[in-house]
């Protein structure tokens, strides 16, 4: 029991504050000192990034986190189905959530089935690693920005996409399809199925839930003094030049808290494609609108999103003396909302808003479910 919680307490510690394999010598003397555990982390990631990739799968496997099939898996390839190239049905991308990877079972299980429920139409699983290792940590010690770009520059590459595809996307994946629309959208997502996705933010640690008057923990974490430490430092951590650059968690803390507000409109990305930060961006509105559809599902007993609104675009009330306690609000309450500020309102408008929910945790889907949301949105879908 103590390893386990020392185990998901350093996890937490490298979500937050993760830091680029890629930049060893970024870690200062400053982030040394901010970031200790992190930053002798980064020296693990270059020396052995297959055994932390390993720990990182692992972790979100024990937490219900992966696409998971018994079947075959080659990990040294993704996989992207065939069709001609100038079929007039629309191909389809999918994106993978935290801890997992397109080279996975899984992920090569849902990529096919996709194509198959959509008589043989082109689909892919897109990485933003060229391994299992670097596609996993990546979604951990890269930032959304910088998986986006990856994300991007392989849809640009690929002729099959070309002329427009429609996107799915699991859990954290959505920030990357989201982040896809909002900052680029060309060749478009023509519609866009949001499965659990962390798009508005989260505003509790994983399993450090607030719930009546106290925060709700996990066993594997230890006591709610524990889950109040990570929330705070989580807050601290996420709001910085530092963590923002290198952690993809970072990037989508949203503390609702008046105290953290500023803080969170200066330093975070997620802010910046909410059109929430300092600089008003009209073009994230104007790409947001040559998506034709989103749906957005949401996981009825969610336990890793808070708050579960989230996914379909509700926020905690930040105008609330403790927004941890007070109701959260609907999608058309909140702000984003009320003064459209990157085309939510406007698309909800326009009838592109779909709704859709399951009686289950976090991606704990059933495939009749799955096969049920892909006819429904995507069957008829033609160039």
């Amino acid at each position: 029991m103590i390893m386990q919680w020392l185990r998901t307490l350093f996890t937490f510690l490298l979500v937050i504050s993760g830091v680029s394999t890629t930049r060893l010598h970024s870690c200062g003397q400053d982030d040394e000192r901010n970031h200790p555990v992190l930053c002798s982390m980064m020296e693990r990631a270059l020396t052995d990034i297959e055994g932390l990739a390993d720990e990182m799968y692992l972790w979100a496997h024990e937490h219900g986190l992966i696409v998971d099939f018994i079947g075959s898996v080659d990990d040294n390839i993704t996989v992207s189905t065939k069709r001609r190239l100038n079929s007039p049905e629309i191909p389809v991308v999918v994106a993978h959530g935290m801890g997992d990877s397109c080279f996975n079972s899984g992920m090569q299980h849902i990529t096919k089935r996709v194509s198959d429920l959509l008589n043989g139409v082109y689909t892919t699983c897109v990485a933003t690693g060229s391994s299992r290792s670097k596609d996993t940590t990546n979604g951990y010690l890269m930032s959304m920005d910088d998986n986006v770009e990856i994300f991007a520059n392989a849809v640009k590459n690929n002729p099959q996409l070309s002329k427009g595809f429609h996107a799915i996307g699991l859990s954290q994946g959505n920030n990357v399809i989201r982040g896809y629309i909002a900052k680029h959208n060309d060749p478009p997502v023509s519609t866009f199925i949001s499965i659990n996705g962390v798009n508005a933010g989260i505003g509790a640690v994983p399993f450090c839930r607030p719930k009546d008057n106290r925060v709700e923990h996990d066993s594997a974490v230890g006591s709610a003094s524990v889950c109040e430490l990570l929330m705070e430092q989580a807050s601290n951590r996420a709001y910085s030049d530092f963590a923002q650059k290198h952690s993809f968690q970072a990037n989508y803390w949203r503390d609702p808290r008046k105290s953290a507000y500023h803080a969170y409109q200066t330093y975070s990305q997620l802010a910046q494609w909410n059109n929430e930060g300092l600089v008003f961006n009209q073009t994230l509105k104007d790409n947001w609108a040559k998506t034709k559809k989103f749906v957005w599902i949401e996981a009825e007993k969610d336990e890793l999103v808070w708050p579960q609104a989230g996914e379909q675009w509700g926020a905690p009330d930040s105008t609330a003396q403790d927004p941890f306690q007070a109701p959260i609000l609907p999608m058309k309450q909140t702000e984003w909302y009320i003064k459209d500020l990157f085309g939510l309102r406007s698309a909800d408008e326009a009838g592109k808003n779909a709704f859709e929910s399951f009686d289950g945790n976090h991606l704990q889907f059933s495939m009749k479910e799955f096969d049920a949301w892909i006819a429904k949105y995507l069957a008829k879908g033609k160039l």
